[in-house]
């Protein structure tokens, strides 16, 4: 899409050409993995019988590559083939001083929260078809910046009480600016509408005596322009998260918040407060077959320029679905959805997904 720096189809192949060099004789065991799927959906809407057609639509065919180009020092990129072109999602290299700090250059997820570093452009690696509303990516509708390019320190330190790992960014600030037509956030890899640079932090605990569970904390700040004419835009944004997580084992759960602040510089100024989250969960039966639940809810002040900007309005969705494994390689999900946004009558959603990774 038009803010995701669009590349001809021919270069991601012209990209690992470049590479090989620094690779040496690795070069001949570079190897390519990605993530596909096929989605089926159809939308029960009572304001318009047309939209209840179903209908088979095509995931992006994601790529990645992660190599180690020396002891220490290692790239990853990613790119998807969408409608459209192509993404260019990840691309960083990243140099080990210890397992206390890891510092990566370039684009890559931002730290917020669990989901949006713990699971990447495969569908196959949750449980549900799709991402919650508002962690969705900048050109799917997503409000909140996911992606960032610029500077990612991470790293951990195991205490008697349990693991403490830590991520900490600084990066270009997101813009609003149309994509295929539609207002939406612009990552900006290659400049910055302001000298305000988007700093973020991001720290979890995961304790000893309870195996698979931790607990985290965000924060994040960035100064958001709108590149649209007649529709000015002009915030300090800060985000204020916390995440609940258990992940191993047949019971997983995942619970997030988000508190999205807004402080105007335009007009008579102010600040705006949102609040967003999820509560998520499922179980696992023999390895095989995991039903799951999800609610997540989106709540905007009244006015807030930001939403206003993106056209993002209240919304509370009510998922349940199930998800079964075909292997180690291949699940199928099968969900529905019950969808409330403000200004639209309540509708149903039903889809079914068959997503893999290679």
């Amino acid at each position: 899409m038009t803010h995701h720096h669009r590349l001809a189809a021919w270069l991601p192949a012209l990209a690992l050409a470049l590479l090989a060099p620094l690779i040496g004789t690795r070069a001949a065991a570079l190897e390519i993995h990605g993530f596909g799927g096929v989605s089926y959906a159809r939308d029960h809407h009572d304001a318009d019988p047309k939209e209840n057609n179903g209908a088979f639509t095509l995931g992006a065919l994601d790529f990645y590559v992660a190599e180690p180009i020396g002891p220490r020092l290692d790239v990853l990129t990613e790119f998807s083939y969408e409608a459209g072109g192509v993404d260019i999602e990840r691309l960083q290299v990243g140099y080990l001083f210890s397992d206390a700090l890891k510092v990566y250059a370039g684009r890559f997820h931002t730290a917020l929260g669990y989901w949006n570093t713990a699971y990447h452009h495969g569908a196959f690696l949750h449980l549900t078809v799709e991402r919650p509303v508002f962690l969705r990516f900048e050109d799917d509708g997503g409000i909140l910046p996911v992606h960032t390019v610029g500077l990612l320190g991470s790293g951990g330190h195991f205490l008697p009480a349990g693991e403490l790992s830590y991520a900490i960014m600084v990066g270009n600030g997101p813009s609003i600016a149309l994509d295929n037509g539609v207002p939406a956030l612009n990552p900006n890899n290659a400049g910055d509408p302001n000298k305000n640079k988007a700093v973020g932090l991001h720290g979890a605990f995961a304790p000893t005596g309870l195996h698979g569970w931790a607990l985290g904390a965000s924060v994040y700040e960035s100064r958001v322009v709108s590149e649209l004419s007649g529709n000015p835009l002009d915030v300090t944004q800060t985000i204020a998260g916390a995440d609940l997580s258990k992940t191993m084992g047949p019971f997983e759960l995942l619970a997030e918040y988000f508190l999205l602040r807004q402080k105007n510089h335009l007009g008579t100024g102010g600040s705006t407060t949102n609040h967003l989250y999820y509560v998520q969960a499922g179980y696992e039966f023999r390895e095989m077959v995991t039903p799951y639940a999800r609610h997540e809810q989106m709540s905007f002040e009244e006015g807030d320029p930001y939403a206003l900007a993106l056209g993002a309005v209240d919304t509370r969705i009510e998922t349940a679905g199930i998800r079964v494994r075909l292997g180690e390689q291949s699940v199928l999900k099968f969900e529905g959805r019950f969808v409330t946004i403000d200004g639209t009558p309540h509708h149903q959603e039903y889809g079914a997904q068959w997503a893999f990774t290679f």
